[in-house]
């Protein structure tokens, strides 16, 4: 039961992180999750869940490396072969060696051999660091590829070094020969291994096909066991388990498609199975990270005999070097690579430095220094702590350097297509209205486009000016809340109609971005909203609530639709005008757009059913409607294609967009419920 409910907090914790990054998008989420991994390792037991190696490179890392080598585009990888395969050996075993070298010198009480084990463990950059680094940056293709190239195989060459450290160290011998062909054992039966199991499984998937007995289920579980068994058979032949599984990965995603239904089905399920496996694995290596950094540091900084300036300078060295290493061995690469294509080095530099501090260590390292004896480890707890500083240290410089090399994101002409695509549905969709008797599911259907376009526009701009359109959402808010207030003091609007107008109101609250939005006049407006709300119950004698208990007080009459309806109409007036007095303070560009959409939705109450769509924002049954939009949405994205508006990619991209929204709405029959189920008290 206590690992039931250690699972449970690890699952919580994966959770609290992802809400924590979304509410405060400038922390990183392997941060959060390193520092909720410290916290826990504050109040686990020291003894206890310790990280066995074997299990978390076979469990986590394993499948990581399989998943990211079956995206991986491994053509534009290879084009770069020459500077992954320096990155792989010659720059890792520099780095050992050098890492190995300084930390003996500033220990001298530590065994060489143990240090160069140091050196070996913080060799390897790891590729599962560096993926969430680059989620939050953008990369140039290239170094992207590199970067990739180098983290999908150096793995295997950092472990044959830190095994080949292990032995010295154990047994006072080495040799070169041995540590040489024992790397090539490693590598070549790593290989082997990979091709073997992935043919297996190509031929099971053939073979399950043929008899005719093959599901979407089965079909899943061998994708999922395939990284597995790959690693436990490499493993068990004293080869590498890494790059079998990478091998796997490479070879399982380079099959001839059959286009049927069955692979489309199981290619949808696998994604989503697949996106779901990656985030929690993700999660699980950096709250690991905090667990075992906290568990590797308390008892070295409890510890008297350790002076902690000599401690914290070390690794700043160590830290340091491992960098300034890695620059100047790609440094030397660049020279010798751009004098013979007669270049300039100046333009490369920018591409070196990114490369440099894209070096950063993560949980493998950690993982690969605990692969040592456990009274060594007891004896010389001084070498985790090293790994463990090195790495939390490594990490957070790229943190901090990254964002400040990467690219900036700029708009591009195909987003501004999408858009343009958008818009011509909208207006084919309203032209449909002339010879359309029920107005309002097509209404909804021409709703749906029109937000898809703000939300886009939103998404293009930079952030000052999505702050001044959350401003302006709020200050709507504000009249909004006011006039109700006032028109109910008035009579100008009964007690039905009121509670509508709050649902109103109050969905207006959550379409407001907090992240970018003042979250102080956020919550002050919200606020207000519910003591006005308290207040009216009180001096009405809790009426709402009484309400909800007769049936007959609780249906809106034609009376309360004729009031929701004048005050949305007077609020309007306010509403555009007071946006007109702003624009010379906001952008007028954005305050215009504004303005149409609230005079878009004001020309809604000729439909009909204004409350539903704009107040109660109930949505009827308008598949067929929604069906029609992805119909001319498909339509419009051949035409843009084929007029060289849009990137063949991007073209794809669409379409791939309009295929989820169609598959999500024809499954979409729970959301008419509340809007069937009013016409038919009308009808009654």
């Amino acid at each position: 039961m206590d690992l039931l409910f250690y699972l449970l907090i690890f699952l919580l914790v994966l959770i609290v992180s992802n809400t924590t990054n979304k509410l405060f998008p400038f922390m990183p989420m392997p941060l959060i999750q390193i520092l909720l991994g410290i916290v826990i390792g504050l109040f686990l037991p020291n003894n206890q869940y310790h990280l066995d190696t074997e299990l978390f490179l076979a469990l986590v890392i394993g499948p990581l490396l399989f998943r990211e080598a079956q995206e991986s585009d491994i053509t534009s990888i290879l084009k770069h072969w020459r500077i992954v395969l320096y990155l792989i050996f010659p720059v890792i075993f520099i780095s050992t060696l050098s890492i190995g070298g300084l930390a003996h010198v500033l220990w001298v009480s530590l065994p060489l051999a143990a240090c160069v084990a140091v050196g070996a463990a913080l060799g390897p950059t790891d590729l599962v660091a560096f993926a969430s680094l680059s989620e939050r940056f953008t990369f140039s293709k290239r170094i992207s590829n590199i970067l990739k190239g180098e983290g999908l195989l150096n793995d295997a060459s950092g472990l044959v070094a830190f095994r080949m450290a292990l032995i010295a160290w154990t047994t006072g011998a080495f040799s070169l020969s041995q540590a040489g062909s024992s790397l090539a054992i490693s590598i070549i039966g790593g290989f082997t291994i990979g091709f073997i199991t992935a043919i297996i499984n190509r031929f099971l998937h053939t073979f399950l096909l043929s008899v005719r007995i093959t599901d979407i289920a089965s079909e899943l579980l061998l994708e999922l066991s395939l990284p597995l068994l790959t690693f436990y058979l490499a493993e068990n032949l004293h080869v590498s388990g890494i790059i079998a599984v990478v091998v796997a990965g490479i070879l399982k995603a380079s099959r001839f498609k059959k286009i049927n239904l069955l692979e489309a089905q199981v290619d949808t399920v696998t994604e989503t199975v697949w996106h779901t496996v990656t985030f929690i694995l993700n999660g699980s290596v950096f709250v690991i990270l905090g667990m075992e950094l906290e568990w590797i540091s308390e008892p070295i900084l409890k510890s008297p005999f350790y002076n902690k300036l000599l401690l914290l300078f070390g690794i700043f060295l160590l830290t340091f070097l491992l960098f300034a290493i890695r620059f100047i061995m790609i440094y030397g690469f660049y020279v010798f690579r751009i004098k013979k294509l007669q270049k300039s080095l100046h333009k490369y530099m920018k591409d070196m430095l990114l490369l440099t501090f894209s070096g950063v260590k993560g949980t493998v390292s950690i993982a690969t220094i605990l692969l040592i004896p456990t009274e060594l480890e007891q004896e010389y707890p001084l070498l985790l702590f090293l790994v463990a500083g090195v790495t939390l240290l490594s990490f957070l410089t790229g943190l901090v350097v990254l964002p400040h090399l990467s690219e900036e994101q700029k708009t591009s002409t195909d987003q501004l297509m999408h858009i343009a695509i958008l818009n011509a549905v909208a207006v084919e969709l309203e032209k449909d209205l002339d010879k359309t008797k029920n107005k309002v599911p097509l209404y909804a259907a021409i709703d749906n486009y029109h937000g898809r376009i703000e939300n886009l526009i939103l998404s293009l701009e930079n952030k000052e000016i999505q702050e001044d359109w959350e401003a302006l959402k709020l200050l709507i808010l504000s009249i909004e809340s006011d006039s109700l207030e006032q028109a109910f003091e008035d009579g100008k609007i009964g007690e039905r109609g009121y509670r509508v107008y709050q649902r109103y109101l109050k969905n207006m609250e959550k379409g407001i971005n907090r992240n970018i939005a003042s979250r102080l006049t956020y919550y002050f407006l919200v606020s207000l909203r519910i003591i006005r709300f308290i207040i009216h119950e009180i001096f009405t004698f809790g009426k709402t609530f009484r309400s909800w208990k007769n049936k007959d007080k609780h249906i809106l009459q034609a009376i309360d639709y004729d009031q929701i309806a004048d005050l949305y109409l007077a609020n309007t007036e306010i509403i555009i005008e007071s946006l007109e007095n702003l624009k010379g303070i906001y952008k007028s560009t954005l305050i215009s757009f504004m303005q149409e959409s609230r005079l878009r939705e004001t020309a809604n109450i000729t439909s009909g059913a204004f409350v539903e769509r704009v107040i109660n924002k109930i949505k009827p049954n308008n598949i067929d409607e929604m069906l029609r939009g992805y119909y001319l949405e498909r339509k419009c994205i051949f035409e843009f294609e084929e007029q060289k508006l849009i990137s063949a990619q991007y073209a794809k991209k669409l379409r791939q967009n309009v295929n989820n929204l169609e598959s999500y709405s024809i499954k979409e029959s729970a959301n008419t419920l509340p809007y069937d189920m009013m016409e038919l008290v009308r009808r009654n």
